[in-house]
């Protein structure tokens, strides 16, 4: 605007840059052609435009973000059409790789793997340091083998050197530990085979599930007594009222008599059979009580921390 003024800020320090290539993973976006800076001017950069002139040549422009001293950020500035970059990933469950027994608890360990391998394509006649930035995701840890050359809230940075009309290859591999519980008083056959079929179960952990389900079938044998002869009780009280029904029925008749007094002597049988049944009910579940107590404690006493 005329007859105003303003201040603008020139620095006048050298700046670390190196020119490279930038591809994020997931992001829709053609390779970029950016700037790799490290601010070592010791003041900070204000944010705003800049332009990018190589060779004596226009080469691109972009936005800056503020950037503090000793900061290092990728600048990208135009796209780069001479790299082209594909990825394709694996993924797969591992076998369990830990099984811990505490406290009544099983804690079972296994890992998923992820695998992305990036194939980068220079098709011009200068190579390239690219850099793939590949995305952090919660949980999830790289391998050993994995060495980005530095790592952000959001992404990790791989860097690839690809030579003129060649095609490099950069592997990613990531793992994710997934732990499942189970109560050990909620423990079935069907899951200790399914460890079986896996060779997760040594003598101490096979010793181990044998006693909570051999104290699980002895439980589980109560309960089917118990329930056997809730059936009887309901069965007879089914009787009794069949019979009750019939003596009204019978009054004024001509065998009310004799039926009558059967049908009492029926009854009466039944009643001594009920109180039988009543007081087995009552030990059985005493019983089943007990041998739940039992359970409980040995699962507490279980200490067990197997790593495969």
């Amino acid at each position: 605007m005329k007859n105003q003024s303003a201040l603008v800020p020139i620095l006048q320090s050298r700046i670390d840059a190196e020119k490279v290539t930038l591809w994020t993973a997931n992001s829709n976006q053609p390779p970029l052609r950016a700037i790799w800076i490290k601010n070592g001017s010791g003041l900070t950069l204000d944010s705003g435009t800049f332009n990018i002139i190589d060779g004596g040549t226009f080469a691109g422009e972009g936005l800056l973000q503020t950037v503090h001293p000793d900061e290092r950020r990728l600048l990208s500035f135009a796209a780069d059409t001479a790299v082209r970059v594909t990825s394709q990933s694996d993924f797969k469950n591992q076998p369990v790789s830990r099984i811990r027994l505490t406290r009544g608890l099983m804690f079972i360990t296994r890992e998923q793997r992820s695998k992305v391998t990036y194939s980068i394509r220079n098709a011009d006649t200068a190579a390239r340091q690219v850099v793939i930035e590949h995305p952090v995701r919660d949980g999830w840890k790289l391998t050993p083998e994995a060495k980005p050359e530095e790592t952000s809230a959001t992404h990790h940075r791989f860097r690839v050197a690809v030579d003129p009309g060649k095609t490099s290859e950069l592997a990613v591999e990531e793992f994710h530990p997934e732990e499942t519980q189970v109560v050990l008083t909620d423990l079935t056959g069907d899951q200790v085979q399914a460890l079986v079929v896996e060779n997760r179960v040594t003598p101490e952990l096979q010793d181990a599930f044998r006693r909570v389900l051999d104290q699980k079938n002895k439980i589980a044998g109560l309960q089917t007594q118990t329930g056997m002869r809730r059936q009887e009780l309901d069965a007879i009280n089914r009787d009794q009222g069949r019979i009750r029904e019939n003596m009204k029925a019978l009054k004024g008749s001509a065998e009310e008599k004799d039926l009558v007094q059967r049908y009492t002597r029926q009854l009466n049988s039944q009643e001594d059979r009920l109180s039988a049944l009543n007081k087995e009910i009552a030990d059985l579940q005493g019983q089943e009580s007990h041998e739940q107590q039992k359970l409980e404690a040995m699962v507490q006493q279980i200490a067990i921390d197997q790593k495969f």
